[in-house]
């Protein structure tokens, strides 16, 4: 039974691996897969590894990469970014997509994430890229609340037209089950109880304090994708 299990988990960890967004960019100038405009200067995608000079000649100052390493590929952007002689400006925020060591700590690497973004949406000179690994989950689950904080997007809205559409959790219907699982289970409540705190005015983008941020956060009823009507099996 043991075996069937770690076998199962390695299939599943395999699966991630390989995921590549199935969504491609609504960018003029960007090719990097599932990229989005979410304000007049920040955008969204997957890692743009491979492809800095696309970065370079859209004029970003400004990178944000939303995730933890899982092998060597932030060092390898990094020295692409090197290589290229980008200036960009960038922030590694080590963001875990499940088990993280506490909500607080998730809610204060979103907020992180979110001030500096705050900082480039009011400087016209400034541009900027945010992703994770494949620009779906935290890359969604920090334009959501983007959307919402800059943009007054209720916390519905957000979920459905920006998360679920560019492919969060089984928006993706290639995702797989234990990766879909995993994001409901951890991911999503938090989005949730930023989105709420959102909503009841405790942030705002004037207001982005970490005292909002809590160890544990209430149980509730968790919002679920469909499928993206964007998506079709033939988007590749």
């Amino acid at each position: 039974m043991k075996s069937l299990l770690f076998l199962s988990l390695f299939i599943s960890l395999k699966a991630i691996a390989s995921l590549s967004s199935p969504f491609p960019s609504s960018v003029e100038g960007l090719s990097i897969k599932n990229s989005h405009q979410v304000s007049h200067n920040i955008y969204r995608g997957m890692n743009p590894l491979g492809k800095i000079d696309e970065l370079i000649n859209f004029d970003i100052t400004d990178i944000i990469i939303f995730k933890n390493q899982t092998r060597t590929e932030i060092d390898d952007q990094y020295l692409e970014m090197e290589n290229k002689s980008a200036q960009m400006m960038s922030l590694q925020v080590d963001f875990l997509w499940h088990k993280y060591p506490s909500y607080k700590v998730a809610c204060e690497q979103t907020l992180q994430a979110l001030t500096l973004m705050r900082e480039v949406n009011e400087d016209s000179n400034r541009k900027l890229f945010f992703h994770c690994t494949v620009g779906e989950d935290r890359t969604g689950h920090l334009a959501g609340l983007w959307r919402m904080l800059s943009q007054g997007w209720s916390m519905r809205k957000a979920f459905y037209n920006e998360m679920c559409e560019n492919g969060y959790a089984n928006g993706n219907p290639q995702k797989p089950d234990y990766v879909v699982g995993e994001i409901r289970k951890d991911l999503t409540p938090l989005f949730m109880y930023m989105a709420q705190k959102i909503e009841s005015g405790e942030l705002s983008l004037g207001v982005l304090s970490k005292a909002t941020c809590q160890d544990e956060i209430p149980a509730q009823k968790i919002l679920r994708c469909k499928s993206s009507s964007r998506y079709s099996s033939d988007s590749e």
